[in-house]
């Protein structure tokens, strides 16, 4: 799928801004960009900041994965992955872990894993490292470990729920971090708490969009299910 009309933007430390369509990173940070006289990389210790665009794919796989049609997220998720995780974009960071979940829903745990730990690994000091061990929930989820899975997903909960109007950055983690709260509590049977979790995803923690929608059919699922259920 093409990407049309890529406006993509490095800043250098030493120069002025260079736009295109970025290609990727590479294990040692360094950063390819195509513009109109050529290809040139950019090496890690020579860029201040990095400006990408959000990929069409990204969009579609997200979608296909909160569908429930795994294969396809793969599909479309694990190309931008692989080209783009360690570049400091939030829609990197959520594309990976919905990589990480669509992986271990269909029973490939350990790749799952091996995703989850490379986003912490890439991301050591960003906020996006937290992405990573919501992943090691879900994989633990899937291993019928929810004591285990809640007790990461508490500790992310206090470490990026610090303000009571989160930045988008903080948004979009708090947004993955209670959704799979609310599949703990289904997991345990506690359908209250769940209902109250997926609420939270509709309500405060509403992005990205196709994970607060998944989480508001639930809600409606679980109403169905059981009429008493409320929430204040």
């Amino acid at each position: 799928m093409e990407l049309s009309q890529a406006q993509d933007k490095i800043i250098v430390r030493d120069g002025p801004p260079v736009q295109g369509e970025i290609l990727g990173i590479d294990v040692n940070g360094t950063v390819t960009i195509k513009f109109d006289k050529g290809t040139i990389p950019y090496p890690k210790a020579n860029i201040e900041s990095v400006e990408l665009a959000e990929r069409p794919e990204y969009q579609l796989g997200i979608a296909a994965v909160s569908e429930e049609n795994h294969a396809e997220g793969i599909k479309l998720l694990q190309p931008l992955v692989t080209k783009f995780l360690g570049l400091d974009a939030p829609w990197v960071a959520d594309a990976a872990g919905y990589l990480a979940e669509a992986l271990a829903a269909t029973g490939k745990t350990f790749e799952s894993e091996q995703i989850s730990d490379k986003i912490i690994q890439v991301y050591p000091t960003s906020i996006f490292r937290y992405k990573g061990m919501v992943g090691k929930a879900t994989i633990l989820l899937s291993r019928n470990k929810p004591d285990e899975a809640m007790a990461i997903l508490d500790e992310v909960d206090k470490a990026v729920n610090t303000s009571p109007v989160p930045d988008r950055k903080s948004l979009r983690i708090l947004n993955h971090v209670n959704y799979v709260k609310a599949q703990v509590f289904e997991k345990k049977g506690d359908k209250q708490q769940a209902l109250e979790e997926y609420i939270k995803v509709v309500t405060l923690y509403y992005e990205p969009k196709k994970r607060a929608d998944a989480a508001a059919a639930r809600a409606d699922a679980l109403r169905k299910e059981d009429a008493t259920l409320v929430v204040n």
